[in-house]
């Protein structure tokens, strides 16, 4: 009876064993059968005499299925090239090889393990290829498949980290050399300090300053104001050392240059932790440019203060003094029109008449030169203003003056409470009022008054329906004597907006107008709910 083939799943029978059926062989066969990894072997024909369950689990192909067939039969669709190439050798000449992953990436299409199935979608394998010799002289081929994948992957990670790591050490030697360089050219000089006391020099201005041809007392003002200077501090500094008093958040030192030259310097402390100690970033910048300009501009504000008393001293003296001879040529002139009135020609009459007009008009703007003279000199301190009841004072005003038709001044909704000078403000809205007023038709001419709030601000407006501005005139009308009418036509000296702006800007707020001609006019007064520091100490 003819012998039947041997298989894997036959423990009794060892697999492609031609030669013996003892216990040893089939020990062998039982050991090859059970272990973790494939084991496939190949006959001196090439075809597959072998096949253990490791192969039977990772391919879905059961013995019977391979035994007697080709490897290439077996997986048509792989290219097995390399690995066929290296049977023929051991086969033939009886040449080991292995093939790793790196060299033939997933030689066998077999499947990973289920725990790496959801991660790898093939699996890494390593080949080992052996020749082994059989007792009648015959030669087989053996190969050993281990799944390597994890050890790929992670090889693959550990190469892409250290691809990362290479990367980052590139860009960091970059930003240390960027670091160093703007250390190096920076204008401010640098230093760094341990809680102990040590001071190191970052850069060469750094250098300078506190380095051995510096300023050798420069060191011991940096200890003193350190938050932490050790178990003995440095003596405080002599005051001419410290220009500003350490209590105000900014510290400027006065340093010695190389060239015994002084220069001050503002101190600027930051502080940072590491290896549990406190380290502190000392930064040390020359100001002498800044002081300079600071000297610069406080001698120019004293000249404009100076120049500004001397202009409103001089126009107030000239308006002053201009009052008593032209008082005296008002009186003889009104005195000669009513005592010649009549009595002499047309042209003596329009002639006197003249005069008594003119110095009318100059008596107007002599007076009104005076008020504006005033609003910076004879202001009154400021507080607070409720700008409703000054409205109710603005109207009797205006009722106190003349006939006026009802209901012409017209206050809309709530006005706020203001601080400033109620006086002066009670002048600057009779001004936006009358002026309103005076270019409006006299007979239907409206004024309204309102008001809005903004988050840093209050808004008064003042609109009236009269003739209105053309725009290239907006700016030019605050102007002193600026006028864009005849005196024959509207009434005024040209000054009136002028005052208006100045005491706006004294309260610290803006004058503005927004008009188009035909349509009437809307003039803008914003105050500040906090006054600016550029409201001089006297308005208060």
């Amino acid at each position: 009876m003819k012998k039947s083939t041997p298989t894997s799943s036959d423990p009794k029978a060892p697999s492609g064993n031609p030669d013996g059926t003892d216990n040893t062989a089939e020990l062998y066969a039982a050991l090859l059968d059970t272990a973790d990894t494939g084991s496939i072997a190949i006959s001196q024909d090439g075809t597959i005499c072998h096949w253990n369950r490791w192969m039977q689990t990772r391919s879905d192909l059961t013995p019977h299925q391979v035994l007697g067939k080709q490897l290439a039969e077996v997986f048509p669709e792989t290219r097995l090239g390399r690995v066929s190439q290296a049977i023929e050798d051991c086969l033939k000449f009886g040449m080991p090889a292995v093939i790793s992953p790196s060299l033939n990436q997933g030689a066998l299409p077999l499947k990973p393990l289920p725990q790496f199935a959801a991660s790898f979608d093939r699996m890494e394998q390593s080949i080992r290829i052996h020749p082994i010799k059989t007792s009648n002289d015959g030669t087989l081929c053996s190969l050993t498949i281990r799944d390597v994948t994890l050890a790929v992957q992670r090889d693959r990670l550990l190469r892409q980290q250290a691809t990362e790591l290479a990367d980052l050490v590139t860009q960091t030697r970059r930003s240390e050399g960027r670091t160093r360089a703007i250390l190096q050219n920076t204008v401010d000089a640098i230093l760094v300090a341990s809680d102990d006391g040590n001071i190191e020099p970052l850069n060469a201005r750094a250098q300078e300053l506190c380095g051995p041809d510096g300023d050798p007392e420069l060191r011991n003002i940096i200890r003193f104001l350190l938050p932490d200077s050790g178990n003995t501090p440095p003596p405080r500094p002599p005051q001419d050392r410290i220009l500003t008093d350490l209590g105000t958040g900014v510290i400027e030192v006065l340093a010695c240059s190389p060239g015994k030259r002084d220069v001050p310097l503002e101190v600027a402390i930051s502080h940072f932790s590491t290896d549990g100690r406190y380290h502190y970033i000392i930064t040390l910048r020359d100001i002498s440019q800044r002081k300079r300009h600071e000297m610069e501009i406080q001698r120019t504000m004293t000249e404009l203060e100076r120049s500004n008393s001397e202009l409103e001293q001089f126009a107030y003296a000239a308006s002053h003094d201009l009052q008593e001879p032209l008082r005296m040529v008002s009186s003889y002139t009104q005195l000669l029109a009513r005592r010649y009135e009549g009595q002499l020609d047309d042209t003596a009459d329009e002639f006197i008449h003249y005069a008594v007009d003119g110095t009318q008009r100059m008596q107007r703007m002599i007076d009104d030169l005076l008020t504006l003279s005033r609003v910076g000199r004879h202001g009154k301190p400021f507080h607070a203003v409720a700008l409703n009841a000054l409205f109710d004072a603005l109207v009797t005003n205006f009722r106190r003056a003349g006939p006026t038709p009802e209901g012409n001044i017209i206050r809309e909704g709530t006005l706020p409470t203001v601080t400033g000078d109620a006086s002066q403000l009670l002048l600057l809205f009779q001004n936006l009022v009358s002026n309103g007023l005076k270019y409006s038709d006299p007979e239907n001419g409206q004024v309204r008054i309102y008001s809005e709030e903004t988050p840093n601000s209050y808004r008064v407006f003042v609109a009236d329906n009269g003739i209105g501005i053309e725009e290239q005139y907006h700016e030019t009308i605050f102007e002193v004597f600026k006028r864009l009418h005849g005196y024959g036509d509207y009434a005024g000296t040209g000054i009136g907006l002028a005052i208006c702006k100045k005491i706006v800007e004294r309260h610290g707020g803006s004058l503005s107008v927004t008009s188009t001609p035909g349509e009437g006019s809307i003039f803008c007064v914003e105050f500040p709910k906090e006054l600016p520091i550029v409201v001089t100490p006297e308005s208060m």
